[in-house]
C-alpha cells in the first residue's frame, strides 16, 4: 500500500510541474489526451501488438521509411533520405545525415541492424511481421547488412514483391533504436527488454518521461529532433476508461483529445462547435472468434451456424456506430481486389435447424472472452443476445488486454470479440493474418497470426497468401487477392468479420493537424493548438 501511495505522489508532482491546474484550461504548448489504456501493455517495439501501443511508439521512435501521415498508402522518407530496389528485391536504404537519438548518439546503419535482429532475437509478437515475409533470426544475420555508417541492405529472403517489405519496414517492427543505450541497459541475455518496457530509446519527436500502467503516460518534446522542435512541449495520455468522463472532460475544455468514447457519446458531441470528430480507418475489423482447440467449435459444421447467429445491420447501426462500417469480409470494401460481401443476415430459425443437424438440438454452453471497453464490450453483448435466441449461452468474461489477448495467444479460449489491424493499406494486409498459419504447432513462431491463436490449420490458405506476397504483376495478384477471400469465406472459418474498423477520436477545434491525418497511428509533431 505505501508503495501505491508513494508512486501516486510522484505522478501528482510530476504532472504538477507541468503547470496543468486540475487537468482545466490544457496549455498551449501540452496535447492532453484522455484514453482507454487497458491494452497499452509495453512500450518495447520488439514486442508491442497493440493499437495503444503504437499510437505511443509512433511518437517515440522513427523508422527507415513511414506511411505519409495524410495518405497511408504512400511511402515517404524517415530515417532513410531514399533507398533503391535492385532487380533481385534487394533494398539500400541511404541514411539521412544529422539524425540523433534523445540521447545525442548519432543514427547509425548499425543501430538500424541490431533494431531488426534484435526484434527476431526477442521472437516476439513483431517477430511475427519479419517472418511473414520470410525473414528468421538465423538468415537476417546474412541478408542484412550495413557496409557503411550510412547504408543499409537487405536482402529478400524468399521471392517477394518488394513493396511488401517496405510496408513492413515502416510499421512499428522497423521502429530504430539507439543500440548502444539499450546495450548499457540489458540484463543477462534480455537485450534491454526490461528496460525498454518503460523507457525510450529513439529518435522521435518525443521522449518518454513515465508510464504508469492505467495511470498516465508523459511524453517531452525531442528538442533535438531532426525535423524540428515539436511545437508540443509535453503530451499527456491520462486512462480513462469510462466514455461519459471522457465526454465530459473535453466538452469542458479539460483535455483536448478524447480515444475511448462510446458510440452514443460521439454521435451526441456531433453538433458541439467546439469539438471536431475525426474516424480514421485502420485496415482492421472487429471480429468474433472461436478456437478451433475447443471440441465444440472444432466442428465445421458448427462454426457454419455462426454468421447466421450475427445481427450485422444491428451491431452497425446502434451499437458500432462512429468505431466502423458493416463488412462480412475482413478486407476494406474499397481496397483495388476486394470482393463483395457474401450477405449473411441474422436467421435464428436457419441457425436453430443448422444446429440440430450438427447434433446440438438444444444448443449449448460457452464462454466469450472481450476487452472492458467500448465498443468490444457492446458488440460482445449483442452477439450475446442472439446466440441465446438459437439455444448457444454464452458467458462474457471481460478484462484487460493482458487477460484477454493474453488468454488468447496462449489459445486458451472457446470464443473472443477483439478487433485486428490492417498491417498494408492493400488486400493482403488486411487479411493475411486470418489466412497465414505456418506452422500450427504450440511454439510456432507466428503468434501474431490470428489464424495460428484459433489453432486453425490451413495450408492451402496459407500457400495463397504466400504466392500473392511475391506475385510482381499487379493482374495476377489482384486474382490471388480474390481467390483467397473466397476460399476463406467457403471453408468454415474460425474468425467472422463483423465491422471494418474506424478509429473515431473528439478533438478541441483549437487542436489543428490531428483531423487531417488518416494514418493509423497519429504523429503529434504535426500538432498545434491556437488560444481558445
Amino acid at each position: 500500500m505505501r508503495t501505491r501511495i508513494l508512486a501516486s505522489l510522484a505522478m501528482a508532482a510530476l504532472l504538477s510541474s507541468a503547470a496543468m491546474p486540475a487537468w482545466a484550461d490544457t496549455p498551449k504548448d501540452q496535447l492532453i489526451i484522455g484514453l482507454s489504456m487497458t491494452n497499452l501493455l509495453t512500450l518495447d517495439p520488439a514486442e508491442a501488438v497493440e493499437t495503444e501501443s503504437f499510437d505511443v511508439l509512433n511518437n517515440l521512435y522513427d523508422r527507415l521509411i513511414e506511411m505519409d501521415a495524410k495518405v497511408p498508402s504512400k511511402l515517404v522518407p524517415g530515417l532513410a533520405e531514399k533507398w533503391d530496389v535492385a532487380a533481385d528485391g534487394t533494398l539500400t536504404f541511404t541514411l539521412r545525415s544529422g539524425a540523433k537519438f534523445q540521447s545525442g548518439n548519432p543514427v547509425t546503419s548499425a543501430d538500424v541492424v541490431w533494431s531488426l535482429k534484435r526484434v527476431m532475437k526477442l521472437n516476439r509478437g513483431p517477430a511475427s511481421f519479419m517472418r511473414e515475409i520470410g525473414y528468421s533470426g538465423e538468415n537476417l544475420e546474412k541478408l542484412l547488412s550495413a557496409p557503411d555508417e550510412k547504408t543499409v541492405v537487405l536482402k529478400p529472403a524468399e521471392k517477394i514483391n518488394p513493396e511488401i517489405v517496405l510496408y513492413t519496414l515502416a510499421r512499428t517492427v522497423g521502429n530504430v533504436v539507439d543500440s548502444k543505450t539499450v546495450i548499457g541497459h540489458q540484463k543477462g541475455e534480455d537485450l534491454g527488454r526490461a528496460w525498454l518496457t518503460n523507457n525510450s530509446a529513439g529518435s522521435g519527436p518525443f521522449v518518454l518521461r513515465r508510464w504508469s500502467a492505467n495511470d498516465a503516460v508523459i511524453l517531452d518534446r525531442n528538442e533535438a529532433y531532426w525535423r524540428g522542435e515539436p511545437q508540443m512541449r509535453r503530451v499527456v495520455i491520462r486512462h480513462m476508461p469510462e466514455s461519459q468522463s471522457q465526454r465530459l472532460q473535453i466538452e469542458q475544455g479539460d483535455i483536448d483529445v478524447a480515444r475511448s468514447l462510446s458510440a452514443p457519446d460521439l454521435k451526441a458531441m456531433a453538433q458541439n462547435r467546439a469539438i471536431q470528430i475525426q474516424k480514421v480507418g485502420s485496415g482492421g475489423f472487429y471480429y468474433l472468434a472461436v478456437s478451433t482447440a475447443d471440441e465444440i467449435f472444432a466442428k465445421p459444421a458448427v462454426r457454419e451456424v455462426l454468421p447466421y447467429l450475427i445481427d450485422y445491420d444491428g451491431i452497425g447501426s446502434a451499437v458500432v456506430g462512429d468505431y466502423g462500417i458493416k463488412r462480412q469480409v475482413p478486407v476494406p470494401a474499397d481496397y483495388p481486389g476486394a470482393i463483395a460481401d457474401p450477405g449473411y443476415k441474422l436467421d435464428i430459425a436457419k441457425a436453430k435447424d443448422m444446429l440440430a443437424k450438427a447434433g446440438y438440438p438444444n444448443g449449448f454452453s460457452t464462454s466469450m472472452l472481450v476487452l472492458s471497453d467500448s465498443p468490444f464490450v457492446d458488440i460482445a453483448t449483442a452477439i450475446q443476445g442472439t446466440l441465446a435466441q438459437a439455444g448457444i449461452k454464452a458467458e462474457i468474461v471481460q478484462g484487460n488486454g493482458t487477460q484477454v489477448y493474453g488468454k488468447m495467444r496462449d489459445r486458451k479460449f472457446s470464443m473472443i470479440v477483439g478487433r485486428s489491424g490492417g498491417q498494408m493499406p492493400n488486400v493482403l494486409g488486411a487479411i493475411q493474418a486470418y489466412t497465414s498459419n505456418f506452422d500450427n504447432g504450440p511454439k510456432s513462431t507466428q503468434t501474431a497470426s490470428l489464424a495460428w491463436r484459433t489453432s486453425w490449420d490451413i495450408p492451402e490458405l496459407t500457400k495463397l497468401t504466400t504466392e500473392a506476397r511475391s506475385e510482381g504483376d499487379e493482374a495476377k495478384r489482384t486474382a490471388l487477392y480474390k481467390q483467397i477471400q473466397e476460399t476463406f469465406l467457403n471453408t468454415a472459418p474460425p474468425l467472422f468479420s463483423v465491422a471494418a474498423a474506424t478509429q473515431p477520436s473528439a478533438i478541441r477545434a483549437n487542436v489543428q493537424g490531428l483531423t487531417e491525418q488518416q494514418a493509423r497511428s497519429p504523429y503529434w509533431f504535426y500538432v498545434t493548438k491556437s488560444q481558445k
